[in-house]
């Protein structure tokens, strides 16, 4: 039977520790999303040195485990003599492999706007700079938010390997509780309830932004 009354006493620190992992997907989140626009800007750059930099990357980055990424940037960066503290080495883990991600997402969103929406802000005087911010920009949200929002989702539920560098985070605080109690089930019963409530709120606000973005919708 579960202990149901286990589950009240404790659910406290691990909405504690909910915290946590929510700063560091938020943080990881802001962070690739700037990162990953830059890169998908430098693989439909026209200069084949910068398309093919950007290509390694991505292709590096999508090629390794998360896990063994993590582990390079924590346990061998020290020996390169640049130590990183357990938070900074999970959003910047986290961040620098979102990026890659969320760069292929926008890139194909980038490329699913009509020929004719840039030629004809080019038409009209606009530079290069002002078409990406004015045109292919604010067209491009509305197809790349599906995936977006999915990579997301992706990205909070990988933060959970942060527990392994003993950053104190939803899953390494129900690691720390059941290892203590023996309360295995009601422990990941409730470490999975909150999981999806958060994953369950980014979903909520994916269908609010496409309402929203419905305006930019290209006919």
């Amino acid at each position: 039977m579960i202990d149901w009354n286990f589950m009240v006493t404790y659910s406290p620190r691990l909405l504690k520790a909910c915290e946590v992992t929510f700063g560091i997907s938020v943080t990881s989140l802001a962070l690739s999303t700037v990162a990953g626009l830059g890169i998908a800007l430098l693989r439909l750059s026209p200069r084949r040195i910068l398309s093919s930099t950007a290509w390694i990357y991505v292709w590096i980055v999508r090629g390794t485990p998360l896990l063994l990424q993590l582990f390079a940037i924590y346990y061998a960066m020290p020996m390169t003599g640049l130590r990183l503290d357990p938070w900074t080495a999970g959003i910047l883990t986290l961040s620098l492999n979102s990026s890659a991600y969320f760069s292929e997402i926008f890139r194909s969103a980038i490329q699913s706007i009509p020929t004719g929406q840039t030629e004809a802000a080019i038409a009209i005087g606009m530079g290069p700079l002002q078409t990406l911010r004015r045109i292919v920009i604010p067209l491009s949200l509305r197809p790349a938010l599906p995936p977006y929002i999915g990579q997301a989702i992706t990205l909070l539920k990988n933060s959970s390997l942060v527990s392994i560098i003993a950053v104190p985070d939803l899953m390494q605080t129900a690691q720390s509780i059941y290892s203590t109690t023996f309360k295995v089930v009601e422990v990941m019963l409730m470490t999975g309830v909150l999981y999806l409530i958060m994953t369950s709120l980014l979903q909520i606000a994916q269908t609010s932004l496409e309402r929203r973005l419905s305006y930019y919708t290209v006919k």
